[in-house]
């Protein structure tokens, strides 16, 4: 069953995904701000989509930092109780960054790596305690344990572990040595229950690098092919031909 991170669900086409998936079952992970907006969407979606798996991505607000981290305040760390009993994604990344552009992102990742969050065990803690009655993916960059570990990360078996494989922020140059630090270096020391590629479509920033033509989908997918694989984003492949979505239907 082939899933996938859908971060702007009002945007996605759920006729086509309704349509596509008549013979199949998919898992989806939408964005939610809270219990009760998660049930609303779900719920919403369902009428249109029975046929598909929907659970929660939780997101903060952009002025809390968006995403998940020891950065995060105890405060808004702890909305991630309501999610209790559900299955959801939680994105560990340093708050979001005022502005966008590759430069930009590359620095805020370099200095973030490096930056000590004061709330990281609380983070772990929080998390940990979930795992009790939440089935949870972690989501993260591919970067080394410890940093993991300073943004918040637990290790922990019950959990199941994301790593990011984005191609489209590298031009080939990049990607090519890109490419042998993620194979040969990263993934023998890290072993991921996932690995999400893309950019199908652009996320949070709407100007981020994205897929310019399905045979680099497709480039990926064969480069990946022994893990499983997680597509970013559904609501852009449901506003493609609908061979982007047969693509991805590969496992």
């Amino acid at each position: 069953m082939s899933i996938y991170w859908c971060e702007f669900p009002e945007k996605c086409n759920w006729k086509n995904i309704a349509e596509w998936t008549k013979y199949t079952r998919i898992t989806t992970y939408i964005t939610c701000s809270s219990r009760k907006d998660f049930e609303k969407k779900r719920n919403k979606i369902k009428k249109v989509c029975p046929n598909i798996e929907i659970n929660a991505w939780p997101t903060l607000s952009k002025e809390e930092g968006y995403w998940f981290s020891g950065f995060s305040s105890k405060k808004s760390i702890d909305k991630l109780d309501q999610y209790k009993g559900l299955k959801i994604k939680i994105d560990i990344e340093p708050p979001i960054p005022k502005n966008y552009s590759i430069k930009e992102a590359y620095s805020w990742l370099i200095i973030n790596a490096f930056r000590k969050p004061k709330n990281s065990k609380y983070l772990q803690n929080k998390i940990l305690n979930l795992t009790k009655n939440t089935d949870i993916i972690v989501s993260t960059f591919p970067i080394p344990k410890f940093i993991q570990t300073n943004w918040g990360i637990p290790i922990n078996n019950k959990l199941k572990y994301n790593y990011m494989y984005y191609s489209s922020f590298f031009n080939p140059i990049t990607l090519f040595f890109y490419n042998i630090y993620y194979k040969y270096i990263f993934l023998n020391t890290i072993k991921p229950d996932y690995i999400a590629i893309g950019l199908i479509g652009p996320g949070i920033f709407y100007n981020e690098p994205i897929y310019k033509r399905i045979s680099e989908l497709k480039r990926d997918i064969k480069f990946l092919k022994q893990y499983n694989l997680i597509f970013f984003n559904l609501e852009s492949i449901s506003n493609k031909p609908k061979e982007w979505f047969e693509t991805t239907e590969f496992l």
